[in-house]
């Protein structure tokens, strides 16, 4: 019975991270800060007043945001619960982020083979983190994150060590572009003998301020190392009413092209509030029901800036039957 739950576990981590990933792990995929959740998990050049934007780009980290130590929780449902936490500082000279990332799967009742109480255990994922910029070649930056992973559900136990590659351009008066590897590594150990792959992801991501408008925009594209993201939708599946052979409807170029299609906008009304909102084409394709229109794919934020400390929130529009609410608290020490 402790089986059949560790591997209905392994699902349900799957489903945190953006669809099309498979494999173990997938929770890295996306950042349990509220502003980055808020923005679709796109604030890949998104210069915010918070060091946790560095979780996903540690070249976004500057001395402006150095000293702040951001706490966020989150609910996906069923009792899972996401946590971060992480810090900026420089030592040496040089900026560094350090994180924590966790899901949390709550307590399950485990059973012997005969269905007889065994006790009660936990479940959870986390990930240590430490990010940096590297060096400087004119306008392109490259940092890095390295990252240790653990997975933990009963008595099962799996390592893993990760990295994310950061090349990034930035000169006044030109949008920014960042070209991102990410979770590029190996499992150390396995849950059961069979290594796994881990949640590999290439992104390019391009983003600016307007010049005379309160508004940040960014466009993402992910999965570029996997061009097809296409697979067999039941619900484009009819039936031939002659033969009664079921059909299985085609994807057209165009929607295989915008799975691969995100974004996101920050409308900065004032200094001290801004408003956020995120697009995930795949997602909302992916989690579309053939009767009606659903607005996943989509989710909303808002951030509140003061002087000694910062409030984040997110909402998230996974489906129809669940939504995530992400609460963030940035304290300016």
């Amino acid at each position: 019975m402790i089986r059949f739950i560790v591997i209905a576990l392994l699902w349900c981590t799957a489903a945190l991270g953006q669809s099309g990933a498979n494999g173990v792990f997938t929770f890295l995929d996306r950042s349990a800060f509220a502003g980055t959740a808020a923005l679709g998990n796109m604030s890949f050049v998104n210069p915010g007043a918070s060091s946790a934007y560095a979780v996903q780009n540690p070249i976004l980290l500057v001395d402006s945001t150095l000293g702040q130590l951001e706490f966020s929780t989150g609910g996906v449902g069923a009792g899972v619960r996401t946590l971060q936490s992480s810090y900026g500082f420089k030592m040496g000279g040089r900026p560094f982020i350090a994180f924590v990332q966790s899901v949390q799967y709550g307590t399950f009742d485990g059973t012997d083979i005969w269905g007889t109480a065994a006790g009660t255990f936990a479940a959870s994922d986390v990930a240590l983190g430490l990010g940096t910029t590297l060096y400087t070649l004119g306008p392109v930056n490259f940092g890095m994150n390295l990252k240790v992973v653990n997975g933990s559900y009963e008595s099962y136990q799996s390592w893993a060590a990760t990295t994310d590659l950061v090349a990034m351009y930035k000169a006044e008066g030109r949008p920014d572009v960042a070209i991102m590897l990410r979770n590029f590594g190996t499992q150390l150990t396995t849950f059961s003998g069979n290594k796994e792959p881990l949640p590999l992801d290439v992104v390019l991501a391009v983003g600016d301020k307007l010049e005379h408008a309160p508004l940040r925009w960014t466009l993402v594209l992910d999965r570029l190392q996997q061009p097809m993201l296409g697979y067999d939708d039941p619900n484009t599946q009819t039936v031939d009413p002659l033969t009664g052979q079921v059909v299985q409807g085609e994807q057209s170029v165009l929607n295989l092209m915008l799975r691969h299609f995100g974004g996101a906008l920050e409308l900065m009304p004032t200094e001290r509030l801004h408003l956020l909102m995120g697009y995930c084409f795949r997602r909302q394709f992916e989690l579309a029901l053939p009767e009606r229109r659903t607005s996943g794919g989509f989710s909303g934020g808002v951030a509140l800036y003061f002087s000694k400390f910062q409030l984040h929130f997110a909402h998230e529009l996974r489906s129809v039957a669940g939504r995530a609410n992400t609460l963030s608290l940035t304290l300016n020490l």
